[in-house]
């Protein structure tokens, strides 16, 4: 499993680089989303659920077929948001079993549990490459070093002992 973190913005990249080194299943590209071939993409269902399908989930990422011809991956994957519920006063906040968690710890490790459960399945068409195009999944900040280092412990939590 190899994911291919892309941005276009060289000092986002470089902090990434700083904190999730290039190894078996990772690399790095200054390139935008389309640029980058690979089996599977992997955004934000901000920007998927119109296009491609799908709605919100908060305990599974969803793998969506792209039937829209757009020079983008065949298979679109949406990573799971954390689980909210509504306060008595109308406010929406994390569920508390949630509250420690990172958001892109859960996005990530959700989004590998679901590849590898997709390929499992005898469909022909298994994922081997994703890009993780970091301004389609809202995390392309360069002053984020968070982010970064909780993917990279999601990336470790789901692939290394596969």
């Amino acid at each position: 499993m190899k994911f291919l973190i892309t941005t276009l913005r060289e000092p986002t990249l470089a902090v990434w680089q700083a904190v999730l080194p290039e190894d078996d299943h990772v690399e790095y590209r200054l390139a935008s989303a389309r640029a980058v071939d690979a089996d599977a993409l992997c955004i934000a269902g901000i920007y998927a659920f119109e296009r491609y399908g799908g709605a919100p989930r908060n305990d599974v990422a969803q793998i969506l077929d792209n039937l829209r011809n757009d020079g983008l991956p065949s298979l679109i994957i949406v990573p799971p948001s954390l689980p909210m519920e509504r306060e008595a006063d109308g406010t929406v906040t994390v569920h508390p079993d949630f509250e420690e968690v990172s958001p892109a710890y859960h996005a990530m490790a959700r989004t590998g549990e679901a590849i590898l459960r997709w390929n499992e399945r005898d469909s022909g068409k298994s994922i081997h490459t994703v890009v993780v195009d970091l301004p389609l999944l809202g995390m392309d900040a360069p002053d984020d070093r968070k982010t970064p280092c909780s993917v990279r412990r999601a990336i470790h939590d789901t692939f290394t002992d596969s």
